[in-house]
């Protein structure tokens, strides 16, 4: 499909000029915003209050809130386990319906899921012991798999309402987009609760201002839902859609050989790539409340001011890719996650925790955004769902595993280990990556985008 097809199709172009004292960054994504038709816009906002609740609040508070409940280390890790579990096993199934249905239509019905358990989750406090454990951790993978069918269907949503000029900015708009709310949802995790606290006149150490929060959160999803299903598909008669038929190969095979082998490649990165990542994202409230002994309200800060800086370096990215190449720009962003971890293994000080989770965080939006781009560029159209879901899948399994194996291991070692193994296993993935890269199995591996 060509630039002026998909322009006259999906944009309202915009006649403002952005101010000329923004930073150079800011200016050109004020202007790309502006030229997104409104349905590219209307999902930003989806996407805002969707990743505010999941990427945010919850990862805050869902650890602190079965703290309070009196649940340990391995019990947390089972329900997190179970849920990222679940959300990378939805994954390549949403992709894989997507691709047959309707990316928008799997979207809708991911939100609806993810808006019923987050709804209900946190009123699973109310129910007798014997029913709450299990409740737990099904409502909790409930709201992940909803997620897992909106966020794995969005990205080929994406690429494909955007002019391609404009697709590496898309993306990080995208990635910015997401750390953004998760930076406000992350805050609101961490004041809410005391504000709440001090208004039933009770103290954090009681699960009750934990409940509240997730409750307020759960409605917040339910606006994002509303907004959700005003997200229309590209219609089937469309201009468009008949240029991208007729440009489409005689060969629509989907499962042909090498595609396959290409899914099993990158699912084999991801898994290591993602793993320091997931311990990071997990494990570091845990860390600070038990270990350290931080309050509520300090872990929300450093939470948010760690989502906050995936902006700027969302933003960023558009500009690195162009300088160095995506290969280039996910290795080095996969191994300077390795690096962030070590603060958080070697020294223990809630400075060198936050130092190392902030830091994780912001080259974690510069590899999202880069690795995503990578793999939808490998495959044609036809395929872009199923990788999306493949990649989110092997994403979901590292969170599991780390989940699930680091609540394990921290009832026999400690946070120094975890923190480690994250590290190392991060570094494996690096390593992976370049000698996919160097292979040159594919000529788009290796090539720099423009």
């Amino acid at each position: 499909m060509d630039s002026q097809s998909r322009s006259k199709l999906y944009s309202r172009r915009s006649t403002k000029t952005p101010l000329a004292w923004y930073p150079p960054v800011i200016r050109r994504a004020l202007h790309t915003i502006g030229q997104l038709n409104p349905q590219a816009r209307l999902y930003f906002l989806v996407l805002v209050g969707m990743s505010s609740v999941v990427d945010g609040v919850y990862n805050v508070l869902l650890n602190l809130y079965l703290l309070r409940l009196d649940y340990g280390t391995e019990f947390i890790g089972l329900v997190n386990a179970v849920g990222l579990l679940t959300f990378g096993c939805a994954s390549l199934p949403a992709g894989i319906l997507g691709a047959r249905y309707s990316n928008t239509l799997l979207m809708k019905s991911g939100g609806a899921l993810s808006v019923a358990g987050g709804l209900l989750l946190p009123q699973v406090q109310l129910l007798p012991p014997g029913l709450r454990e299990g409740s737990l951790v099904i409502l909790f993978a409930m709201i992940l798999t909803g997620f897992s069918f909106f966020f794995v269907n969005s990205a080929p949503y994406l690429i494909n309402v955007v002019d391609p000029e404009h697709k590496h900015l898309a993306f990080s708009l995208n990635t910015a987009h997401w750390a953004l709310a998760s930076f406000g949802g992350s805050l609101l995790g961490g004041v809410l609760p005391g504000l709440f606290a001090d208004l039933q006149a009770t103290t954090l150490a009681d699960a009750a201002p934990y409940r509240l929060t997730l409750t307020l959160a759960g409605f917040v999803m339910a606006f994002a839902l509303l907004l959700l299903l005003r997200l229309r598909p590209l219609p089937v008669d469309s201009q468009l859609a008949k240029a991208d038929a007729a440009a489409a190969p005689a060969d629509t095979r989907v499962w042909t050989a090498a595609f396959v082998s290409l899914i099993a490649i990158m699912t084999l990165i991801r898994l290591f790539q993602v793993a320091g990542s997931a311990t990071v994202l997990v494990f570091f409230n845990v860390y600070m409340d038990r270990q350290l002994a931080i309050s509520t309200a300090a872990i929300g800060a450093i939470a948010a001011v760690g989502r906050l800086t995936g902006v700027p370096t969302a933003l960023l990215t558009p500009a690195l890719i162009k300088r160095v190449g995506i290969v280039k720009v996910v290795l080095w962003s996969s191994l300077l996650t390795s690096v962030f971890l070590l603060p958080m293994a070697m020294i223990e000080h809630w400075l060198a925790a936050a130092i190392g989770f902030i830091g994780a965080l912001a080259v974690m939006s510069v590899r999202f955004t880069a690795m995503t781009v990578f793999i939808l560029d490998l495959v044609p159209k036809v395929q872009q769902s199923i990788m999306a879901g493949s990649g989110e899948t092997a994403a979901g399994l590292s969170f599991a595993i780390m989940s699930l194996g680091g609540g394990i291991l921290l009832s026999f070692f400690g946070f120094r280990e975890l923190f480690l193994l994250g590290a190392l296993l991060s570094f494996i993935g690096a390593l992976l990556f370049w000698l996919y890269a160097q292979s040159a199995k594919t000529k788009r591996a290796l090539k720099p985008e423009l």
